[in-house]
Order: C-alpha cells, then sequence, then structure tokens
C-alpha cells in the first residue's frame, strides 16, 4: 500500500496569496470605529461574508439532495459529492467557531487605527473558506491551499487577540 505524500507547495503559495490579498485588503479599507462598540459592530459585519459562504454550502447540499433524491441523510444514500460537501460544511463550522471569537477578542481591543486590519482578516478567512470548499469538491488534496490559509488565520488572530488582553 502506498501512501499519499502531503501537497507541500500548494499550501504554500496560499499561504503567500493570502498574505497579499490581506495587505491589499488592510491597504484598502480604512474604516473608522474610534469607539470599543464601533470596532464589535464592524467586526460583526466583517464576519458576514464568512456567513454567506457558509449559506452557500448549506443551499448547495440542500440542493444537491434534491437532485441526488437523497433526502434522507439517515439512510446512506449520499453520493460522493453530498459526502464531500457535508465535510466542508462541518469544517467551515468547526473553524469559524475557532475565529469569531479571537476576532471580537480582536476587535474589542485592538488600536482603531489598525482595525482595517481585522476587517481584511475577516475577508481572507472568508476568501479561504471558498477555495477550500471548491478545492475539496474538486479532489480532496486540492483543499490544502484553503485550509493551509484558514488555519493560518485562525494562528495569528487568535495569537493577536490573545496579546491584545494580555497587553
Amino acid at each position: 500500500m502506498t501512501r499519499e505524500r502531503p501537497p507541500v507547495l500548494a499550501p504554500a503559495i496560499g499561504l503567500v496569496v493570502a498574505y497579499g490579498v490581506w495587505r491589499g485588503f488592510s491597504i484598502w479599507l480604512a474604516p473608522a470605529a474610534a469607539d470599543t462598540a464601533q470596532r464589535m459592530a464592524l467586526a460583526c459585519a466583517a464576519l458576514l461574508p464568512s456567513a454567506a459562504v457558509l449559506l452557500a454550502m448549506v443551499v448547495v447540499q440542500m440542493a444537491g439532495r434534491n437532485v441526488a433524491g437523497a433526502i434522507d441523510p439517515t439512510a446512506g444514500r449520499d453520493t460522493h459529492f453530498l459526502q464531500t460537501n457535508q465535510r466542508a460544511i462541518t469544517n467551515t463550522v468547526e473553524q469559524l467557531t475557532l475565529f469569531a471569537p479571537a476576532l471580537l477578542a480582536l476587535a474589542a481591543r485592538v488600536r482603531p487605527e489598525a482595525m482595517h486590519q481585522v476587517v481584511a482578516a475577516a475577508f481572507v478567512f472568508a476568501l479561504a473558506r471558498v477555495v477550500f470548499w471548491v478545492g475539496y469538491l474538486l479532489g480532496a488534496r486540492l483543499r490544502a491551499p484553503g485550509m493551509a490559509v484558514t488555519l493560518a488565520v485562525n494562528v495569528v488572530t487568535l495569537i493577536a487577540a490573545a496579546q491584545a488582553w494580555l497587553a
């Protein structure tokens, strides 16, 4: 039995591209959020693209069930597409459960002039989930760039939030 080697180049390229996208968004976005309430509201709004991605995944799953005639998910008639899409949904919920509180904690403590970086992180997270989702549907190995970027955004956001609260 041969073991598949994990992709190395794709996640690395994904991380480099994600950093460029984050920089681009953080330069382009310059939200005014002087007080904590404004920063929290902006962070909540910045999570909406990720919520929209998750909603799209769920709608696609519902449509896929209808097309495949696999209305009952417990009946064991899920197609490969339905199984893969469900795994993408589950992983996105798990990742969003890590990301959302870290982003909100960071937004509560970040300097107002750095808020554009918080918003940019939320956009990169949403884009990473789209890359993960599409990649996963095309082939399991193709999910690597989206997963690498998601992990990086989660780690960086969580560390930044912890530092902001411990400072």
